[in-house]
């Protein structure tokens, strides 16, 4: 998937993202690193979901990326 290009975006993260409803780049796209940030450790905290939110680092770089990345994948 597209998601899987962004960089961190490997295994339990990607999951995380994806369970999290952030399960294309459009979506990431669409939101700033705090809200990126917001909604996963929401999630974790909701679910007990295994895994950590991105540092602000990562959820900047994600929303940066996922606003630049052309889209391989149609839905």
């Amino acid at each position: 998937s597209d998601q899987a290009r962004i960089g961190g975006h490997k295994k339990i993260r990607a999951r995380l993202y994806h369970e999290a409803g952030l399960d294309t780049i459009d979506k990431m796209a669409a939101c700033d690193a705090e809200e990126i940030r917001k909604i996963l450790t929401d999630f974790i905290q909701k679910t007990g979901f295994k895994g950590i939110p991105p540092t602000p680092g990562e959820a900047k770089n994600t929303a940066t990326m996922a606003k630049y990345l052309k889209r391989l994948v149609e839905y």
